[in-house]
């Protein structure tokens, strides 16, 4: 983690000697995959839904086999990781969460 370390400023261009390297192992892991909660207070945050329409969208995404809840957590299929991927490869950005709260704002207007 960085938040309890000192980096330096430079400038671009400047160079530098480092007075020491250290190789350490470790390992990266994915994030955990979203509880209801918490995809509730992140669409919540992204302005996605109303609380009268939220239930209706998690419900929506589990009917169209986009992901399924396992273990308390939403899990994605294949199905929903392909639509992403390939929405993102044709440089569409659906998935983003930004343009459906841009979607119902419009739609309130």
């Amino acid at each position: 983690k960085w938040a309890d370390k000192y980096v330096p400023q430079f400038t671009k261009g400047e160079k530098i000697t480092p007075t020491s390297i250290a190789i350490r192992e470790g390992k990266t892991t994915a994030p955990n995959f979203l509880t209801e909660p918490e995809l509730i207070q992140l669409m919540d945050e992204n302005g996605i839904g109303t609380d009268a329409t939220i239930a209706q969208h998690i419900q929506t995404i589990q009917d169209r086999e986009y992901a399924v809840k396992q273990n308390n957590s939403f899990v994605p299929t294949n199905l929903g990781i392909a639509l992403v991927e390939g929405y993102n490869s044709m440089g569409f950005e659906l998935t983003k969460p930004n343009l459906r709260a841009q979607m119902e704002s419009d739609m309130k207007n």
